[in-house]
């Protein structure tokens, strides 16, 4: 009798609101610049360009994550 009422209360307290749906969201890792040290111009206006577009990745993406954590 004591084993199935801790069974229920256990059953009971893992009922509640549902987790928020961070499982949908695309988490992978933003690429950056992944060359060498610049060593041109040339070469160091196309790693900043492709850090600006991996930080603008993340930030979008943990604009989606904070959109669904305020949701809940």
């Amino acid at each position: 009798m004591c084993r199935s009422a801790i069974i229920c209360l256990m059953l009971l307290a893992s009922c509640g609101r549902d987790p928020p749906a961070l499982a949908l969201l695309d988490l992978s890792d933003c690429p950056g610049w992944t060359g060498g040290t610049p060593t041109s111009e040339r070469t160091f206006a196309r790693a900043a360009a492709a850090e600006q577009a991996g930080r603008l990745c993340a930030n979008s993406k943990l604009a989606a994550v904070r959109s669904v954590a305020e949701q809940e």
